[in-house]
């Protein structure tokens, strides 16, 4: 007899299994093989088997495990003779299970042969970043709940860390792969192993590049039972010291971060910083003596939520400043370490830092921290995407005419990185000189290093202007950051308030006064140089004097909620404003559609989707046969419908944008928003949803989202199983991400036929350009 077991992971161990239906189980031998498919991890247990075959029954939608007691293989399965193993139901709705989903998405693009080495190498840095993210903010919340009594997130638990180290596993792989093509390609990473192997110029070289730039930074600690055990800090790289000698000795070296991750070698061979140190490791402790010394990373990530409590009275700064302190204190939530340690330096690590047997300790390589894969610093183009410039913009890449002349005679929306984040900055330099501008105001949730706005903002206070500015402190890992930013706008007397703790302000807005008319500026994504070469997401620049009022409204009401700390209702004709108005706008506009049946559309583009109301409501329109294209970027908790395709696109740039449409031709609304359809977006936070009035414009963005929709090289296909399949290459193949950028070069190809037709002057309208 063959019994197979297959488990659809995420969310299914096969030491749950056992745990169970252990009675099934019982006398089985161990598991002879452990496989990985698109659709999950495969577990065969036999008594002994003849073969096994892989089924899964009709009907048995929810079943993410069953037994097949057949042993021949022209035999048709009886749906009666499999047994259901472990029914999560409802997958999707489990928002730290579609989370790590979309974190596989990201190890499928390093795993993906059609990217070029050095951005499958970026995508590994990614999905590290990302997964320290993860165990810090959602595992972290998952022990929170299992402390609140919540006890059935201990499946959630077990299930997230086991797709952990499966997908560590694949992560390793992956890495071993680049590494190896690279190495093929004429650029070795060395080890300290490999530099004993070449000439002594070179390992003269590397010797005297760890005295001068890296000794003089390093720390060793030494474990002593005398002494408290040093603090280790939330994602720092470390190594854990054994000296073999007839009484071992152990010690902890940090890795400074002040330090290069990777060293350029003079033959154009690279090195971790990690194996220089290892390869001088007789520099640092040759005072003991020892037969020999063996170095082992490890990193522990921690609990990273703020517990912010409603007292405010020491003030907002003075708190934020406290509990971010707290922070690098909290609870563990991973313990990374590599494989080969010693088995008393891990217990003697376990045991100081406090990770028990519910934290999740997982076995890696011998490198850590690969984020920081994400600025490796070979440069060889030809290993990376070809280079793709910003189309020129048509409206506003127009020499020597003022950007705010031509905002107030048009609405103009610039879509980044296809066009150029730089007209954002050269609109604030304009108002920061402007001598008719009275007064600038601004949101700002994350801003890029050394920010072009934040400079920008800083020369209009000095240039007399009045310069208010909400910045958000609760941004998470940017709130110190943040801080920064409020004191240094501070110093040359802008108005800096703190939005309306303990709400965060993630809406993105400008708003310039010149002569008592307005210009606005509303964003999907944040006022970020740095991510705006990166992140997909769109502005819109308008003079229009409504839309100009109700900007205002908003920014009074952060001003007047920072100094009474109330909460009055607002009301608005044209923006949606979370948490006003959002929710009910969008609930009418999803029973619009519905009211339509089968005649009805709706196509959203966010990054979550999970606001079970939003959800039961798209359901409901999707019963009354309205037909949608959802395009989610990371949490989707819809369950599937038959007129309902929803996909998932990632590609060499981050989809950013907030995109809700509702009805098709000239029925056609169009939206843009700074919110998810999250629950917090929705009634937690201050966000604003802004139409696209213009019709040439809502044309625009719609003909890019219907690129998107046909995508069949990147998308994925968002399923209940949380497989990522990609969506299957029929016909010609779209390539999302780089149709947009060549719709974008011919909107301004467009644009420079019509210019020649009118023989210059005015730049031509939208309605022209794209007649």
């Amino acid at each position: 007899m063959c019994v197979a077991v297959l488990l659809f992971s995420p969310c299914v161990s096969q030491e749950r299994a056992k745990r169970v239906w252990p009675d099934t189980f019982a006398g089985a031998r161990a598991p002879v093989s452990r496989r990985h498919y698109p659709h999950g991890a495969c577990s065969q247990i036999e008594w002994p088997p003849r073969f096994v075959c892989f089924h899964r029954p009709p009907g048995y939608g929810n079943a993410f495990g069953f037994f097949a007691d057949s042993a021949d293989p022209g035999r048709d399965y009886n749906p009666a003779a499999f047994v259901i193993l472990y029914p999560m139901k409802n997958l999707p709705q489990i928002r730290e299970i579609s989370t790590i989903s979309f974190n596989e998405r990201v190890l499928q693009e390093a795993e993906d042969l059609r990217n070029p080495l050095l951005e499958r190498l970026r995508f590994l840095g990614i999905f590290s970043s990302n997964m320290d993210e993860f165990f810090k903010v959602r595992v972290a919340s998952i022990h929170r709940r299992i402390e609140l009594g919540k006890d059935a997130m201990g499946d959630v638990l077990e299930a997230v860390s086991e797709k952990a180290r499966e997908l560590d596993e694949r992560f390793q792989q992956a890495y071993e792969n680049i590494v190896a093509s690279l190495a093929e390609a004429g650029s070795r990473i060395l080890t300290e192993t490999d530099i004993r192997q070449e000439p002594q110029d070179l390992r003269d070289w590397v010797k005297a590049h760890f005295r001068s730039k890296v000794l003089p930074r390093l720390v060793p600690i030494i474990c002593s039972k005398r002494l408290p055990f040093p603090r280790i800090a939330d994602g720092g790289l470390y190594l854990g010291i054994k000296m073999w000698a007839p009484k071992p000795r152990f010690a902890i070296l940090e890795i400074p971060s002040t330090v290069p991750r990777f060293v350029e070698l003079p033959n154009g061979h690279i090195m971790y910083i990690d194996d220089v140190i290892r390869y001088r490791l007789d520099d640092i402790f040759y005072i003991f003596k020892y037969d020999r010394i063996g170095a082992y990373q490890f990193k522990i990530s921690r609990d990273a939520e703020l517990d912010i409590d409603n007292d405010f009275s020491e003030g907002y700064v003075r708190k934020m400043e406290r509990v971010l302190a707290q922070r690098k204190g909290g609870r563990p939530t991973r313990f990374v370490y590599d494989a080969t340690m010693p088995d008393k330096l891990r217990m003697i690590l376990l045991k100081e830092l406090k990770v028990s047997g519910s934290d999740t300790n997982i076995a890696g390589g011998r490198y850590h921290n690969m984020r920081d894969l994400i600025k490796f610093p070979l440069r060889k183009p030809e290993l990376a995407f070809e280079h793709m410039n910003p189309a020129a913009h048509p409206q506003l890449d127009v020499y020597g005419r003022p950007i705010m002349q031509t905002i107030r005679e048009r609405d103009v929306l610039v879509t980044y990185p296809y066009q150029s984040f730089d007209h954002v900055i050269r609109l604030l330099r304009e108002a920061a000189v402007d001598p008719k501008v009275d007064a600038i105001k601004m949101t700002l949730y994350r801003t890029a290093e050394d920010s072009q706005v934040v400079n920008a903002l800083y020369n209009a206070a000095r240039n007399g202007k009045d310069v208010f500015v909400s910045v958000e402190l609760q941004a998470r890992f940017d709130e110190e950051n943040n801080i920064r930013v409020s004191e240094k706008l501070q110093e040359v007397g802008v108005k800096v308030v703190f939005g309306v703790p303990p709400m965060k302000v993630h809406s993105k807005l400008l708003l310039i006064e010149r002569r008592k008319k307005l210009i606005t500026g509303l964003s999907t994504g944040n006022f970020n140089e740095s991510t705006g070469r990166l992140y997909v997401d769109s502005m819109l620049f308008t003079a229009d004097p409504a839309m100009g009022r109700e900007v205002a409204l908003v920014f009074d009401y952060l001003d007047t909620a920072a100094r009474l700390h109330t909460m009055p209702e607002l009301t608005f004709d044209h923006l949606m404003v979370s948490p006003f108005s959002t929710r009910n706008k969008i609930t009418a506009l999803i029973r619009r559609e519905a009211d339509k049946g089968g005649e009805g559309y709706i196509f959203l583009k966010v990054n979550h989707l999970t606001d079970k109301k939003t959800i039961a409501e798209l359901r409901k329109a999707a019963n009354a046969g309205v037909k949608m294209d959802l395009i989610v970027r990371t949490t989707y908790a819809m369950l599937p419908h038959e007129n309902v395709r929803a996909i998932s696109i990632l590609d060499r740039y981050l989809e950013h944008q907030r995109i809700y449409i509702f009805g098709r031709g000239g029925d056609r609304v169009v939206y843009m928003s700074s919110a998810d359809l999250m629950e917090r977006n929705l009634d937690w936070r201050i966000e604003v949803g802004f139409p696209i009035l213009d019709p040439a414009l809502a044309r625009e963005v719609w003909e890019t989202m219907e690129i998107q929709i046909r995508d069949n090289f990147k998308a994925r296909i968002l399923d209940e199983a949380q497989s990522n399949r990609y969506v299957g290459q029929e016909g010609e193949i779209v390539r999302t991400q780089y149709e947009t950028h060549n719709y974008y070069y011919t909107l301004a190809a467009r644009h420079r036929t019509v210019a020649e037709d009118l023989n210059g002057g005015t730049p031509p309208s939208p309605q022209a350009v794209l007649s």
